[in-house]
């Protein structure tokens, strides 16, 4: 009996870590999608992917730092600016961590003038992007601002 009981409590364990885990595939898939639509210029696929609500936040002073609110607020204080402030600006991802809700993005950011590394961070629910937060290398970032 007590080998049918921990048979049983084991396979639950498992069970349950193997949704976490597509959980965390799935979130991973969405962040991908988000990239790869940010990459084309997407924006309207960008913004399905993303909540109405989205809090967007990037630190320090260059000019697309702030919390912005909601994909709108997104795609005209960030990514507008990027072409502007950055032409040719690129992300090629180092790697891709993922924890449940949590996925973290490792890459290299590169633009006329600037060749730097940055982490991402996204929180995924349901399939849709709830919050981003950026850690770059907002020094290097400002320095490299075509004016």
């Amino acid at each position: 009996m007590k080998k049918i009981i921990l048979s049983i409590v084991f396979i639950s364990a498992i069970s349950i870590q193997a949704g976490h885990h597509e959980k965390g595939d799935d979130a991973m898939s969405v962040v991908k999608k988000a990239y790869a639509t940010f990459a084309s210029g997407d924006t309207k696929a960008w913004a399905a992917l993303h909540a109405n609500d989205l809090t967007f936040t990037v630190f320090g002073d260059i000019p697309t730092t702030g919390k912005h609110v909601g994909p709108n607020a997104v795609i005209k204080n960030v990514f507008e600016p990027i072409a502007k402030y950055w032409p040719n600006f690129s992300l090629q991802h180092k790697a891709m961590y993922s924890d449940g809700d949590m996925v973290f993005v490792h890459s290299d950011m590169t633009a006329d003038g600037l060749d730097t590394e940055t982490l991402h961070m996204f929180r995924v629910k349901d399939g849709i992007i709830q919050s981003f937060t950026a850690f770059d290398d907002t020094g290097s970032m400002a320095t490299a601002v075509v004016k």
